[in-house]
């Protein structure tokens, strides 16, 4: 099963992170790859995303796989023993910071064909999310965005924290 992993230091504690991660308006506010309709329990629900060159985002069943509060939550989308990506975040950590864990796993019979095409694009775009996650995260604190590029940021995250 081809695999990607991420790893990041977040500022805040596991909590916050979590929350960030599970409550639709905090995720709708960092804009993951994959928006769930109802992160927030275990169980079936939709998920929506975009693909380059397709104007209308696609909608497809998920199900939410571990909700494991604050430690870890990975969700999967696909068609079960053919193809399906699980996404998992595990986070670990106080209120000094959390690492973040990102994953992404491809399962299935055509897993090994669609890695060689997908894995590379799947990490940067890993990154990016996970770099949107930090923003926001730093700017709910009311703290400068370090580290990044000024001018990817979105103008919503320059302005003060609420």
């Amino acid at each position: 099963m081809p695999r990607t992993i991420t790893s990041s230091m977040l500022h805040g504690g596991p909590l916050r992170i979590w929350s960030a991660l599970t409550d639709p308006d905090h995720r709708r506010a960092w804009s993951p790859l994959v928006f769930l309709d109802d992160p927030s329990r275990l169980g079936d629900t939709e998920c929506t995303f975009a693909i380059q060159g397709i104007t209308r985002p696609i909608r497809t069943p998920a199900r939410i796989d571990r909700f494991d509060k604050p430690h870890a939550f990975a969700w999967s989308c696909g068609i079960p023993y053919l193809f399906t990506l699980e996404e998992r975040y595990e986070l670990a950590g106080d209120d000094g910071g959390t690492r973040l864990t990102h994953s992404c796993t491809l399962r299935g019979a055509l897993s090994l064909p669609f890695a060689a095409m997908m894995l590379r694009r799947l990490r940067s775009l890993m990154v990016e999310s996970d770099d949107r996650l930090a923003t926001y995260l730093r700017w709910r604190v009311g703290q400068p965005a370090r580290a990044i590029n000024r001018q990817r940021v979105p103008f919503r995250y320059r302005r003060k924290a609420r």
